[in-house]
């Protein structure tokens, strides 16, 4: 009777210790938590963010979990890192944030979407992952071409001003005419505001580089 007393207190009081030590757990054992953000970060690579979230999702985490890991390393994303830190929920945090570009867009809606529907989220992320990398090649074609584009208006404009200041040092008949004629002036004027004009059109046409 005595041993069965002592074996019941001892299990009682082991039983209290367990409860104990599983109500101080921290809440971030429990409900996952980003840790904190640094103040500078580098480019994201929107593309591999998303890879690198579909990799951990397969491997058994969850998109919360997944993107408390991962989306650190993204600067036009830090914003959703900080309120995931803080213990806000994914969705809510998506939900917050402005998109600066495109893709960055693309990126947020992705994740809201399969945070709101679930479903297969891995898939949806590397989908996602290989629009992005698209954009990013059209988008280095288009710079590619309108480099060469550039290279052409360039010369273009170029070549008309120096073939003028050319011709005035070798000819002192074409120098005598640019300088103290009335039409040589006009003409003057009106190449160089031709050729202004000509440079900033083919500056529009090809855009920004």
């Amino acid at each position: 009777m005595t041993t069965a007393l002592l074996a019941a207190a001892l299990t009682t009081l082991v039983s209290a210790q367990a409860s104990r030590r599983f109500r101080s757990v921290p809440r971030s054992v429990h409900s996952r938590t980003c840790r904190a953000v640094p103040a500078t970060q580098a480019t994201p690579d929107l593309a591999g963010l998303l890879d690198a979230i579909a990799r951990q999702v397969r491997s058994g985490s969850s998109l919360t979990s997944a993107v408390c890991d991962e989306i650190h390393s993204s600067s036009a994303l830090r914003e959703v890192a900080e309120r995931l830190a803080v213990g806000g929920s994914l969705i809510e945090a998506l939900a917050a944030v402005t998109p600066g570009d495109a893709d960055v867009s693309l990126t947020i809606h992705t994740l809201s979407a399969t945070a709101h529907l679930g479903g297969p989220i891995a898939p949806t992320l590397d989908e996602a992952a290989a629009v992005l990398r698209e954009r990013t090649a059209a988008r280095a074609e288009r710079r590619a071409q309108g480099s060469q584009a550039r290279l052409s208006g360039r010369v273009l404009t170029i070549v008309p001003l120096g073939f003028a200041a050319w011709s005035a040092v070798a000819s002192q008949r074409t120098r005598d005419v640019y300088t103290t004629t009335v039409a040589g002036g006009v003409c003057v004027v009106c190449g160089l505001a031709l050729n202004l004009v000509g440079w900033r059109w083919m500056k529009r046409i090809i855009g920004p580089a």
